[in-house]
């Protein structure tokens, strides 16, 4: 298959992160398979892809030319992408931009989403969200398939199931799996990777965590002052953005890592959070407040619970500090979740549902 990976205007850091390691990964695998795949990014800065293919637009100017350079930059791409003539085409859902509807008459389209995007742009403001409102069916609308990581998002976002799907959750590539040493630290170290301004992080929860439990020390990767609003407890350090050596570096002093503290802030009760599983890949233990998709029947000692609630961090901060000091020189075992989280079986499942809806795409009218 040719298989065109597309992303549109996801924020650069995002792109060092997580995120653009799981990309990398996905796309890697479906080469290692035999497929033809590319990615195409529409960006408003360089992103650590060189080998891909990139369509950077002129960000830093008023809100008119700014939303015209990010339409040149796209129709750009469409046509990039259509001179690639993929057999199908995986977008990662994000928010409409023009003309993105033309990117449906090239090639069938299976979307990723990752979140109830209502929800989330809720968040984010009234001209955000109402934007996102209008436009969503725009994409979501002429999807021949959707991949979703949860079930819980298939009954949130398509309860009628009037489109072919899968639930697909995120894993961790265990070729790349890398078990730190176990720390030798007199007091904990907890650490929480994320992005600012995402609520449903619960970085405040963190906070308040901090400065009750002064005697455990926290790492907050992602966030600097000005992200945080108000001055960190002593025991917290700020790193800022981090690439992948130094959140590596950072996970080496760490005892315990941090998922999402706070997805009820998004109405939602199921994720499968990709910063546990790169913590679970170094080995690291972690706190998990939400039901993830793969770990839910899971049991381990290098795996604390707690309930998704607006108060689960304050009315838990004891457990969760002794769980910190019980971690002090312990590593997860990889093998005990690797069948669970194995990326490779999951792309196996994600290349299977492209070919089902390309037959199914070739077994309808071809004007589409």
């Amino acid at each position: 298959m040719r298989i065109a990976y597309v992303t549109v205007h996801v924020a650069p850091e995002i792109m060092q992160g997580g995120v653009g390691k799981k990309i990398k990964t996905q796309t890697g695998i479906w080469r290692e398979k035999g497929h033809e795949a590319a990615l195409f990014s529409l960006t408003p800065a360089e992103i650590p892809f060189p080998e891909e293919h990139q369509f950077v637009f002129d960000a830093k100017t008023g809100l008119l030319k700014r939303e015209s350079n990010r339409a040149s930059g796209l129709m750009r791409m469409l046509d990039a992408i259509r001179g690639h003539s993929p057999d199908v085409i995986y977008l990662r859902f994000g928010l409409y931009s023009y003309p993105l509807h033309r990117l449906f008459k090239i090639a069938p389209v299976v979307l990723e989403t990752n979140s109830d995007d209502r929800q989330e742009y809720r968040k984010r403001g009234a001209f955000l969200f109402w934007m996102n409102r209008l436009t969503r069916n725009l994409t979501f609308g002429p999807a021949s398939g959707i991949i979703f990581p949860s079930h819980e998002l298939v009954d949130v976002l398509m309860p009628k199931r009037d489109k072919p799907f899968r639930v697909i959750s995120n894993g961790i590539d265990l070729t790349q799996a890398e078990m730190l040493p176990p720390t030798h630290n007199k007091q904990p170290v907890i650490t929480m990777v994320c992005s600012p301004g995402m609520k449903w992080h619960g970085v405040d929860k963190l906070m308040q965590f901090a400065e009750k439990t002064p005697d455990v020390f926290v790492n907050l990767v992602g966030y600097s002052e000005k992200d945080l609003g108000s001055p960190a407890p002593l025991n917290v350090k700020l790193h800022g953005f981090l690439d992948k050596q130094g959140v590596r570096d950072v996970l080496m002093q760490t005892d315990v890592a941090l998922g999402t503290l706070a997805l009820h802030r998004n109405q939602m009760q199921e994720a499968s959070v990709l910063k546990v599983r790169e913590a679970l890949a170094y080995g690291i233990p972690v706190v998990i407040a939400f039901r993830d998709t793969d770990l839910h029947d899971v049991e381990l000692e290098t795996i604390l619970r707690i309930p998704n609630t607006e108060k689960n961090v304050m009315e838990n901060a004891e457990r969760i500090r002794r769980f910190a000091y019980d971690m002090i020189g312990k590593r997860v075992n990889i093998n005990s979740v690797a069948p669970y989280l194995d990326q490779r079986k999951k792309e196996g499942a994600r290349l299977e549902f492209f070919k089902q809806i390309i037959v199914m795409r070739n077994q309808k009218s071809p004007d589409f």
